[in-house]
C-alpha cells in the first residue's frame, strides 16, 4: 500500500517529515507532493507562503502533480491532504483512476467552498476546523456532508492546527490526529 501527502503552502517542511515518518511503518511506499519540489522554504509567515505558492504553484499544478503521481502507482493508496493539498485531495476524489484508491483524508481543505459539486469516487474524510476566515464553513459542511463516501469530521481547532509552523498549531490536535491516522491506515 502507498501513501501520498499533499502539503499545504508551506510546502515539505521538517514537521511534515516527522508525521510521514510516522505514517511510513504503515504503508510500503511513501510520496509528498509540495509545491516547491522538495525544497524547503522558510516563510516568515502563512501570507509569505500564500504568496509564493500562488506565484511558483497554484492549485492547478498541485492537481497535476498529485494525479501523475496516483498514474505512476501500482499498489493501492491512501491520499492525505493539508489545506490546499486538502483541496486538491478533495478534486482527486471526483476523478476516476486506473489505480485503486482506498481512503482519502482532507484537513482544513477551505477552497473545499468552491467545489461543492465534486461528488467522490472514493472514501473521503473531511476534517474542518472551527471556523474558517472569510466564509462560513455550515452551508459547505451541509452540501459535502450528503454525499456518498463522505465523512465529516468537525473540530474545536483552527484552519492549520497539524502544521508546526501555523500560528493555529494545536499540540493536542496534532497528537490526536496523527494517532487516528495511524490507526486509520491499519
Amino acid at each position: 500500500m502507498k501513501l501520498i501527502v499533499v502539503s499545504d503552502i508551506f510546502g515539505k517542511t521538517e514537521a511534515l517529515v516527522q508525521l510521514t515518518d510516522q505514517l511510513s511503518p504503515r504503508y510500503r511506499h511513501v510520496a509528498v507532493i509540495d509545491p516547491y519540489s522538495g525544497q524547503s522554504i522558510n516563510f516568515k509567515n502563512e501570507e509569505t507562503a500564500y504568496q509564493h505558492f500562488q506565484k511558483y504553484c497554484g492549485l492547478n499544478k498541485l492537481n497535476e502533480l498529485l494525479g501523475t503521481e496516483i498514474e505512476k502507482s501500482d499498489e493501492k493508496i491512501d491520499i492525505l491532504g493539508f489545506s490546499v493539498g486538502g483541496t486538491s485531495a478533495w478534486e482527486i476524489s471526483g476523478k476516476s483512476f486506473s489505480k485503486p484508491i482506498r481512503n482519502i483524508v482532507c484537513f482544513y481543505g477551505s477552497r473545499i467552498r468552491e467545489k461543492t459539486n465534486i461528488s467522490p469516487l472514493f472514501p473521503t474524510s473531511l476534517i474542518f476546523p472551527a471556523i474558517e476566515k472569510g466564509f462560513e464553513l455550515e452551508p459547505v459542511i451541509r452540501i459535502v456532508e450528503k454525499k456518498k463516501n463522505v465523512e465529516i469530521i468537525r473540530t474545536e481547532l483552527l484552519h492549520g492546527f497539524m502544521n508546526r509552523q501555523s500560528i493555529n498549531f494545536s499540540e493536542t490536535g496534532y497528537k490526536y490526529f496523527s494517532e487516528w491516522l495511524v490507526k486509520k491506515a491499519a
